[in-house]
């Protein structure tokens, strides 16, 4: 994903040393930009999809955290729900790689995996439900 190297100073040498920079978090650049646009990216995928299942397919939400917020907020608690689910694990990502860089990096990677796994099995669960309606029901 990200190709970056980390920040210059003392410490890039040493993947062991803390991230030494003043700066607050809100203040400085993000350490993996890339990754976190994939990440955001793939979690609107996921909201959009569970919506539209949900929606026009029928389908109920797995997840027992997200129905419960489905049910009580609809679609607004869905998003809510998504939208601090990403920035804690944004923020997550950044602590532990102002620590350990490649750490970090690892981490910021394998929640863009992890979340992709239930964008993936929607898209299939899509094509088949679709494949079905065509062979069956024409």
């Amino acid at each position: 994903m990200d190709r970056q190297r980390p920040i210059p100073g003392p410490h890039a040498s040493d993947p062991i040393a803390t991230h030494t920079d003043p700066a607050p978090i809100w203040a400085r650049p993000v350490l993996f930009p890339n990754a976190y646009a994939w990440y955001v990216l793939v979690c609107s995928i996921d909201l959009m999809l569970t919506h539209t299942v949900m929606t026009h397919a029928g389908a109920t939400e797995v997840n027992a955290i997200a129905a419960r917020a489905i049910e009580h907020a609809g679609l607004w608690g869905l998003i809510a729900l998504k939208t601090a689910t990403m920035v804690v694990v944004l923020l997550i990502c950044e602590a532990v790689g102002g620590r350990k860089f490649e750490s970090g990096k690892r981490l910021s990677e394998w929640a863009v995996a992890i979340s992709s796994v239930p964008v993936v099995l929607t898209l299939l669960q899509l094509v088949f439900v679709g494949l079905m309606q065509v062979f069956y029901f024409n």
